[in-house]
């Protein structure tokens, strides 16, 4: 088969390069798949296939897109330094959109550094603190004050049932 002639011819190669090494310093230093594949004259897909059944390209690869985002806001920080004062606004606008791009890639490639998690800011406000205390303490109390009402009412009617009860003999 064609394809498996290629396979070999691209694992081969990668092979005499360095293997795992090459593939992790091109993969570190920006390069993409959509380009390591076009060496080869083959789909980016097909070349992801060929690379990834071979389990020490496939960590290699997977561990080198750390190295590749900080490639990637490293090329961004270049693109906007090559920027000067005659820059027009579409150079700009389109210099915007590629940092942009590179930012979205460098946060999928290592989210820990590059990541845009949302942010959670939590407020605590020691005196709302102290309200919701009281207000729970004005609630427990008024329960058991309730509560001995309660018990207070049922005393009373038992004592006057006795009472009846000793005035009708």
């Amino acid at each position: 088969m064609a394809g498996n002639a290629l396979r070999r011819r691209i694992l081969d190669d990668i092979k005499k390069r360095g293997g795992a090494d090459y593939l992790a310093d091109k993969i570190g230093s920006g390069m993409t798949v959509t380009q390591l594949a076009a060496q080869y004259e083959c789909s980016r897909s097909y070349f992801s296939r060929s690379v990834n059944e071979v389990p020490e390209y496939a960590a290699a690869m997977s561990d080198a897109r750390h190295s590749s985002a900080d490639a990637l806001v490293e090329q961004g920080l270049e693109m906007v330094d090559a920027l000067d004062g005659e820059s027009t606004t579409q150079e700009i606008a389109a210099t915007r959109e590629k940092v942009q791009w590179r930012k979205f890639m460098a946060g999928s490639y290592n989210q820990a550094r590059y990541g845009n998690r949302p942010q959670t800011n939590v407020t605590i406000s020691v005196s709302d603190m102290h309200l919701d205390a009281l207000r729970k303490v004005n609630s427990d109390i008024a329960a058991l004050e309730a509560d001995d009402r309660q018990r207070e009412a049922s005393a009373i009617d038992a004592d006057y049932a006795d009472y009846e009860d000793v005035t009708d003999d």
